[in-house]
This record gives C-alpha cells, sequence and structure tokens, in this order.
C-alpha cells in the first residue's frame, strides 16, 4: 500500500486526474495494466535505499568538519571514524585504505572518494546543497578552492619545524591572507544581494566557508560573530544568518566528541 502523499503523486504519474485525497491507499493488483509500469518506477524511486556513508578522519575539525556539517544539513546519517593520527602514519596510511594516502575519505556503499571538496560537491548534489546550473556551481567550486587554499597555507605555516619561519607564516596568514580573504567574501556577498554566497537559498558554498570562519575564529563554538569579522558588514550579517541555520546551530553546540584543539 502507498501513503497517502506518495498516492498524490502516483496520481500524477498515472494521469488518473479524477483520483481525490479520499483514495489514500490503492494495491498494485487493482491497478489497470497500463499503469503498472509507472506506478513500478515510482515505487523503485521511493524505495531506494540510502547509499550508506562512512567519513575517516582525524579527530579534528580541519577539512573534514564542512563535510559533517553538510550530513547535519541533510539531515543524513553517517558514520564518523576518527583515526588515531600515529596509527595513521605508522600503519594506516600505506594500507590502501585511502587511494591517495590522505584523509579525508568518504567511502559510499563501498566507493572510496578522496579530497575534501570534491567530496562536498558531490553530496551537496545528492543533498540538494548545490546551486543551479553549471556557472552557479562553478562558482560555488571557485569559493572551495579559496577555502582550500586557506586551509593549506594555515597547514603548511602550522607544521613549519623552523620556530622563526613558523612564526612569521601564521603572523602573514591572521595578518594578511585572511583578511584579504575575507574582504573578497566581502565583495561577493555584497554583489549577490540575496543574503548567501550563490543564489537565494543556502549552497555548500555556504558550508565551506561557513566552517572555515567558525572553526578559525571561534574553534567550532556556536557563539555569535567573531570580532575579526565585525569590520565586513554583509560576511558578518551572513555568518549569523548560517550561524543559526536550525541545524548548524545544533551540530555547532553537540560537536564529535574527540575532538583535539588544531590551528582550523
Amino acid at each position: 500500500h502507498i501513503n497517502h502523499a506518495n498516492w498524490l503523486c502516483l496520481s500524477l504519474l498515472t494521469r488518473e486526474g479524477h483520483i481525490t485525497s479520499h483514495h489514500i491507499s490503492v494495491s498494485i493488483e487493482s491497478k489497470p495494466r497500463h499503469t503498472l509500469r509507472p506506478l513500478a518506477v515510482f515505487v523503485r524511486i521511493f524505495t531506494r535505499a540510502m547509499p550508506k556513508y562512512k567519513l575517516s578522519y582525524f579527530p579534528l575539525r580541519g577539512r573534514a568538519e564542512a563535510i559533517r556539517i553538510t550530513f547535519a544539513v541533510a539531515g543524513v546519517e553517517f558514520d564518523d571514524i576518527l583515526v588515531n593520527p600515529e596509527e595513521w602514519f605508522t600503519k594506516l596510511k600505506h594500507s590502501g585504505l585511502s587511494p591517495s594516502g590522505q584523509l579525508p575519505i568518504l567511502e559510499v556503499d563501498g566507493t572510496v572518494l578522496t579530497q575534501s571538496k570534491a567530496i562536498l560537491s558531490y553530496l551537496a548534489k545528492e543533498f540538494n546543497l548545490a546551486p543551479k546550473g553549471n556557472l552557479q556551481q562553478a562558482q560555488a567550486d571557485s569559493l572551495a578552492h579559496v577555502v582550500n587554499e586557506l586551509e593549506t597555507t594555515l597547514t603548511e605555516a602550522y607544521g613549519e619545524k623552523d620556530p622563526e619561519r613558523k612564526e612569521k607564516g601564521m603572523k602573514t596568514a591572521t595578518e594578511e591572507v585572511i583578511p584579504d580573504k575575507c574582504g573578497y567574501f566581502e565583495k561577493i556577498l555584497s554583489a549577490n544581494k540575496n543574503g548567501f554566497f550563490i543564489g537565494e537559498k543556502l549552497t555548500y558554498a555556504d558550508i565551506v566557508v561557513f566552517t572555515f570562519l567558525n572553526s578559525y575564529f571561534m574553534k567550532g563554538k556556536a557563539e555569535g560573530i567573531p570580532e575579526g569579522l565585525k569590520k565586513f558588514p554583509s560576511l558578518s550579517a551572513w555568518y549569523e544568518r548560517v550561524r543559526t541555520q536550525p541545524k548548524i546551530l545544533e551540530k555547532l553546540k553537540n560537536p564529535t566528541d574527540g575532538f583535539v584543539d588544531y590551528i582550523y
């Protein structure tokens, strides 16, 4: 039997305009023969099993947190595997778990995806969080690549072993690179005028930029607008708009257990 809501959709598929809301259930056996095929297609679509998702990353926000938030926004469950860094570098890195030898990876019914921004782009399309059209999707990808550059800049500076070079690299990142990119984000938001980076609704471009700024300035906390953003009015208003999205706010208030502090 098919429930009331699905039956209304089914009546459109079978072009039976005389069907009313009183027809709340139907047996496949009772349908005319010519309607069985679209009915079968409909049933397959609505009963298709959700893929099994397994995300593997270190116990950090880092490059996986935007993926976690994307799952939260979509309301989709996934296995969040927190990989012990020592075990990764001594055993797992060359075990074949990750084809690229890097994390994060996302397993989708056994198929392994690598590169965090490619994973985000895939999930956005799956969860209706991608912008409309190829041009807007390219704009979203561009913003994701900007964030990837910021992450790389911070990671390289933070991981520098020479103390003087590390201090210089971190100073350049915090005083020059990040403010410059915040100015870039400000210009895009001011030009769009719809409250989000692309179009009129939340997309993965908003998620990836927000996650980086929240992780860098607020260490993943749910509190209000970071001081470092307050000189950018459009960016500040956008940050608060995204932060207070119910599912994002809930995720920020309930971070993954086992996280260790990191630069972002």
